[in-house]
């Protein structure tokens, strides 16, 4: 009996949990339309109406060395709304930051007429086997000598009034030189040369399904684990599916354009599995069979947003509702289509941390309300109290990739030398791997490997001492 009740109490326990001060430091979100606080627990989101123009520009303000911008559309006839944020770019110039600039070379980009002739832009090429350049992010002084002074922005909105004020939209800064550096190396792919602030090389250029991957898909952030993945070059719809199939209590999706099928009846698993789904889509979808699909399941927990404007979100949130599980949510300029699956140039970033999947809940849970009449479900199971305790805080432990697909690498810190046990177990409870067994270690950084026996959950428990830090491992195929 003890056993059962000790491994049920390792299946509950969080993947990444920080405290939320650390996390809301290093990692902002910021959503331009009303949210409902009554959901928040502990930190309430940020609800700014000109996100855009006022947030985005304050950014470009602080930049004292670099910025590069990978931005789909801007489009500004004037100098008021987000064309401040080309006043901010060009300040940013005059006062000698580096600034380069890629845009999409079939959108009207109407605001670059605002920016100073010298500033060096690149459209993407049209035509071909290359759809759209589809990004939406900045990358702000990346080699600063302060490392907290770089800074990613990205988020699903274009930018232009519209977007700003009256579409759906979120955005999020994070503060990590190291995602800094991944984000510029994607830039410097498309724009073909790696000089701050000097002209593209068109010759060496890639974009679309010509690109290479980035080296660094996994990394921490205010201590929990962040994702980032680009299209096409990292089959991000399967990223997509191994993480709404990773829901155990309730699953949230928000969509503008949502085509991929695979990824609606991936939801439906999950609600068929016992978890609860709610799903916002825009009308622009109606075209497609994804909310046939999730409304023949979900009935009136799946809504269309069908207002005057756009309801242009593109995020998941996965057990917001159960930091006692693995809470997530993933955005980016991705939407699910086939196109931004294949052919354009997005980016998507996923973060493991029950705060930012709570801050997003607060968010979608307004918008869901507003357009559909009805509330989503509170009554969903959280973690029991005092099942955190069984965490180790002697020990900080993070596993990557996860999901997985070959092997998952491990890595903890032992702030003191300890005697240390690590086991990987399956589903049942059954034993599976050893991986130490209660070998003295010392103090400092170990790293091992797991590779399971076939696609599944595992769950890995490491003891040090007298303590247990437990954390789940899903193989996907």
């Amino acid at each position: 009996m003890r056993k059962n009740t000790l491994f049920a109490a390792m299946l509950a326990l969080p993947l990444f949990g920080l405290t939320q001060q650390v996390i809301t430091d290093k990692i902002k979100v910021f959503f331009n339309h009303p949210i409902d606080a009554s959901w928040a627990r502990g930190v309430v989101a940020t609800y700014i109406p000109n996100t855009l123009s006022d947030t985005m520009s304050a950014y470009i303000n602080r930049a004292k060395y670099t910025v590069d911008i990978a931005q789909y559309d801007y489009s500004a006839y004037n100098s008021k709304g987000v064309g401040e944020f080309a006043t901010a770019v060009n300040n940013a110039y005059a006062r000698g930051v580096k600034i380069r600039w890629i845009h999409d070379g079939s959108a009207p980009n109407s605001g670059l007429n605002l920016l100073n002739s010298n500033i060096p832009t690149l459209g993407s090429p049209t035509g071909g086997n290359y759809n759209i350049m589809h990004n939406k992010f900045i990358v702000i002084d990346v080699n600063s000598p302060d490392s907290t002074e770089a800074i990613v922005w990205t988020g699903s909105a274009d930018w232009s009034n519209e977007m700003n004020n009256e579409d759906y939209n979120n955005n999020l800064s994070l503060q990590s030189k190291q995602l800094a550096l991944a984000y510029t190396q994607e830039f410097n792919i498309m724009w073909g040369d790696t000089v701050p602030g000097g002209k593209p090389n068109t010759t060496l250029s890639k974009f679309g399904p010509y690109k290479t991957s980035v080296t660094n898909h996994t990394f921490t952030i205010g201590g929990s684990t962040v994702e980032l993945y680009f299209s096409p070059t990292d089959s991000v719809n399967k990223q997509i599916l191994a993480h709404i199939a990773t829901a155990n209590t309730d699953i949230y999706s928000a969509m503008y354009a949502f085509s991929e099928t695979s990824d609606a009846t991936a939801i439906v698993n999950t609600v068929k599995l016992g978890a609860y789904a709610a799903s916002i889509i825009d009308q622009y979808s109606l075209q497609y069979g994804s909310f046939s699909i999730l409304s023949n399941y979900l009935a009136t927990n799946a809504t269309i947003y069908s207002g005057n404007y756009i309801y242009h979100d593109k995020y998941l949130i996965v057990d917001p509702s159960n930091p006692c599980s693995d809470p997530q949510v993933l955005t980016g300029s991705h939407n699910w289509t086939a196109t931004a699956n294949s052919t354009n140039d997005e980016n998507t970033i996923i973060i493991h941390n029950d705060t930012i999947a709570n801050l997003y809940l607060q968010s979608f849970a307004q918008d869901f309300l507003v357009i559909s009449g009805h509330a989503i479900d509170t009554a969903h199971t959280s973690c029991p109290l005092g099942m955190a305790q069984l965490n180790n805080n002697n020990i900080s432990v993070n596993t990557y990739p996860n999901p997985f697909t070959d092997k998952a690498t491990i890595v903890y810190s032992l702030l003191q030398d300890e005697k240390v046990t690590v086991n990987v177990y399956d589903i049942m409870g059954q034993k599976v791997a050893t991986l130490v067994d209660g070998k003295m270690q010392p103090a400092g950084n170990h790293q091992l490997e797991f590779q399971g026996a076939s696609a599944g959950v595992y769950i890995l428990n490491i003891q040090s001492g007298t303590a247990h830090t437990v954390k789940k491992l899903v193989q996907v195929n």
